[in-house]
Order: structure tokens, then C-alpha cells, then sequence
């Protein structure tokens, strides 16, 4: 049997009485794994001999916590399961605990928010710039104006630009995990270099630049030399970007491509997953081969479903522990996306286990 056979049986005994209705799934969150959800929905559609109807927009990952705590719905969700590259913000978990209801984290992978810029290859001459997180603070909230500045040639003696070339960053405009991310991996870093705060949006300087969504930051980079800003890796590597070679915790400069992105959860520790994961992250962690800022992308989901649909909730389930079956673990990998370890499965494994699901 193929592996996506035993997971998708699931939804083909619930939904034998389903008729000629159509089975639902809706989600909405961050758009970094947007690209694998839909495969992912392809996938069941053509397997499924049911009618399935299944959707995911990508509206990032702040809008699609708003989706999921349902603060103007009585705090019933607007989507099935959420998702976003960062844990649910201690606001927004308190607010779904205040409603009376409870909510479980369900990480499914691990993947890298990179930087990449358009400096010409022929400025210098092919290999990658290397950065290091004080001196990225320093771009981002424009202490450092130019590529010229004296602490990037001397972390790049061989960089050869014009003379007071400016330095065009790029920020994402609404509420993105990369921006999170981003911001957070600086703050904890070099906290003496950013003093911009930290979260899904922030006041940059004046003479940054904005873009919206991913798809905007990587036109940006696209149509503008001498950019640079932050991407989920496998989009800025699926256009050829060029990135920049980050310092990590162990004092190697490398580029998200060159690393072990699954290293920085090793020996990280988590809490319940019905509990408060706004304090979790995977930034800066030690390691050769640890790349710095390193997220989870999370599945957002009620922990008492017992009134869903059941066909909706079998669907709902298959295609949680479809990301954790053989083949999610492999297309993952398609998408620039690091399987979780073995540990993180029995993890999620006894998250579903513990569930409330309707009867049936």
C-alpha cells in the first residue's frame, strides 16, 4: 500500500455516507508552505474517491492567527486549522483560553528564513557576502547606508562597488513570520545594534522599502540591484537569488543551502501542546552546521473538534499526519523543507491522539 493509501483511508471510511456533497477543508496562514499545502490538496483530490474540496490561501501568518482565534466570530475560527511559521502570540493563546476553549501546536517541519540580495555577481566575483547578525541589525535599521560601509568590506575585502552605493532594504509591509523571524533572531543576537523591536510588524526607518508578501519581496530583489531583505529559503532559492553567508552561533559564516537546518531543534525542549508556545524558537543555536535563524511551520488547531463535521475532521487529520508520513516527509524535502525528526513525530503523534474528534 502506498503510503498515502493508509493515511487517506481515514477519510474514505467517513465519508462513505457522504453521498454526492462534497467534503470540506479549509486553512489560511502563512504563505512559506503554501506551495507544499497545495500539492498536498492536488494529491487528495486525484487520490480521494470522494469529492473533495479543500482550499488554503496564503495571507500570512498574523492574519491567519486572526482567522483561527475568531476574536469578531465569538471566537469561533474562521478556518479549520491555521498556520504559521511562528507559535500563536501569548495574546492571541490567552484570548482563545479566555473564550473557554484550548488550542494545540503541531509543528511539521523546520525550514530556514534567509537573506538575499542583488549586488552584482561581478562585485564580488561570485562568492557569497558574509554578514554577520550585528552587522545585518546595522542594514536593516540603517545605521549602515551603503555597501561600502567599512564593516562590510572587512567581513568582504574582495566586494568592489561603487562608491556610496546604497544599501535598498526591503521589509515586508503586513504581518509576516518571516519579519518575525527576522526581527527576532536580531534582537536576541545583537540587542546593543536593534533597537527596532521585534514581531510580525515593526516601524522600520523611513528610507527602507516595502513589499508584500513574499511574492512582492522577491519581485523587489528581482527588479532592483543593490537590494536586500529576507525570504523563506526555498522561495529565494528557487529563483536563484543570491544569498548572503550568515555568521551562526559557532562562528562559521554559511549560507542556509550549506546547513543542517533540522540541527537547531536538536535538544530543544517543548512545552505541552495544548500550552503557551509563544516563548519557543529555534533561533541562533549552536552547531557548525546550525543555520541562525531556523523557524517551525505549525499547524494551529482546536484541541476539542468533537462538533466538527466528522467528514471534515477526517479529512482534517489525514492531512495533519500526511506531513509525517514517507511521502509528506519527501515532498517536504521538494519544497525546501526539513522533515521532522523521529522524536517531533511520536511528539505530534500522541498531540492527535489526545484530541477530542466526533464520535464515529
Amino acid at each position: 500500500m502506498r503510503p498515502f493509501a493508509a493515511v487517506a483511508a481515514m477519510v474514505i471510511a467517513a465519508a462513505s455516507t457522504a453521498g454526492a456533497q462534497p467534503i470540506t477543508l479549509h486553512g489560511s496562514g502563512t504563505t512559506n508552505p503554501s506551495k507544499y499545502f497545495w500539492q498536498v490538496m492536488e494529491l487528495f483530490r486525484e487520490r480521494s474517491r470522494m469529492q473533495l474540496h479543500m482550499t488554503y490561501r496564503a495571507i500570512g501568518s498574523s492574519s491567519g492567527q486572526f482567522e483561527f482565534v475568531g476574536e469578531d466570530n465569538d471566537f469561533a475560527p474562521f478556518n479549520d486549522f491555521g498556520s504559521g511559521d511562528i507559535p500563536m502570540t501569548k495574546t492571541n493563546y490567552d484570548a482563545v483560553k479566555a473564550a473557554g476553549h484550548d488550542m494545540v501546536h503541531i509543528p511539521f517541519a523546520t525550514s530556514a528564513i534567509a537573506i538575499f540580495h542583488s549586488v552584482p555577481a561581478s562585485a564580488h566575483g561570485g562568492s557569497a557576502i558574509k554578514l554577520t547578525g550585528c552587522v545585518l541589525a546595522k542594514i536593516f535599521s540603517r545605521q549602515i547606508k551603503t555597501w561600502d560601509d567599512a564593516e562590510i568590506v572587512a567581513l568582504n575585502p574582495g566586494l568592489s562597488v561603487p562608491a556610496n552605493t546604497n544599501i535598498k532594504v526591503v521589509h515586508r509591509v503586513l504581518g509576516s513570520s518571516s519579519t518575525s523571524g527576522t526581527t527576532e533572531y536580531l534582537e536576541g543576537v545583537c540587542p546593543e545594534s536593534w533597537s527596532l523591536g521585534s514581531g510580525s510588524t515593526i516601524t522600520w526607518p523611513d528610507d527602507t522599502f516595502t513589499a508584500e508578501g513574499s511574492g512582492g519581496m522577491a519581485s523587489f530583489i528581482q527588479e532592483n540591484e543593490y537590494a536586500i531583505g529576507y525570504l523563506d529559503a526555498g522561495h529565494g532559492h528557487s529563483l536563484k537569488f543570491q544569498e548572503v553567508a550568515l555568521r551562526n552561533k559557532d562562528g562559521l559564516s554559511l549560507v542556509s543551502a550549506q546547513a543542517d537546518i533540522g540541527a537547531a531543534a536538536d535538544g530543544t525542549t517543548f512545552p505541552a501542546a495544548d500550552a503557551d508556545w509563544s516563548a519557543v524558537n529555534l533561533y541562533d543555536k549552536p552547531g557548525a552546521t546550525t543555520w541562525p535563524i531556523t523557524v517551525f511551520s505549525y499547524f494551529y488547531v482546536r484541541k476539542d473538534l468533537s462538533t466538527m463535521h466528522p467528514h471534515t475532521a477526517a479529512l482534517l487529520k489525514a492531512f495533519l499526519t500526511f506531513s509525517w508520513s514517507e511521502e509528506g516527509k519527501s515532498l517536504l524535502g521538494d519544497f525546501d523543507f526539513t522533515p521532522l525528526p523521529d522524536s517531533m513525530v511520536t511528539f505530534n503523534e500522541n498531540t492527535v491522539i489526545g484530541m477530542m474528534w466526533p464520535a464515529g
